[in-house]
Formats: C-alpha cells, sequence, structure tokens
C-alpha cells in the first residue's frame, strides 16, 4: 500500500511560502514619526521656562532697597494669608 499526498503537506509548505513573501512586501513601508501641536507647544513652553532665570533680580533690587530705606512693609495677616494658601 502506497500513501501519498496524505496532508497534502507540499501545497502546505508552498502556500506559507507565499504569505511570507507578501508580509515582506507589506513590511517594507518606512516608519514614520509625527509630533502634535500640542507637543509642540509644551516644547515651547518648556524652552521658555528654561530660559528663563531662577532669581528675578530687579524684583530683589527693589526689595532691597526699599529694605535698606526702611519702607519695606509687610502685614503680618498678608503672610499669614500666604502661607496657609
Amino acid at each position: 500500500m502506497k500513501i501519498t499526498n496524505l496532508f497534502n503537506t507540499a501545497n502546505i509548505y508552498n502556500k506559507s511560502n507565499i504569505n511570507e513573501k507578501r508580509l515582506e512586501k507589506k513590511n517594507k513601508t518606512k516608519d514614520s514619526f509625527v509630533v502634535s501641536d500640542k507637543a509642540r507647544d509644551f516644547q515651547n513652553v518648556l524652552k521658555a521656562v528654561s530660559n528663563a532665570p531662577d532669581i528675578r533680580e530687579e524684583k530683589v533690587n527693589n526689595i532691597m532697597k526699599k529694605m535698606q530705606q526702611g519702607s519695606y512693609n509687610i502685614s503680618s495677616e498678608d503672610i499669614a494669608n500666604k502661607l496657609i494658601k
């Protein structure tokens, strides 16, 4: 008794090769990267903040002058309100 093409294995193998070739053709497209407008805006804001000075020298100098002149007075209520917030 001769058994041939019992499970049709030759055709199954050929079909899998064809499917792999189709996948290779589909995968040849290039990847792309697109930055959203929101991300671009965030990047611009982040850059502006990082370039801003940590200390506002003009404001500090103004307060120091007032302290030296004795005209820099802050009420204790204002301090308490700021601490609570």
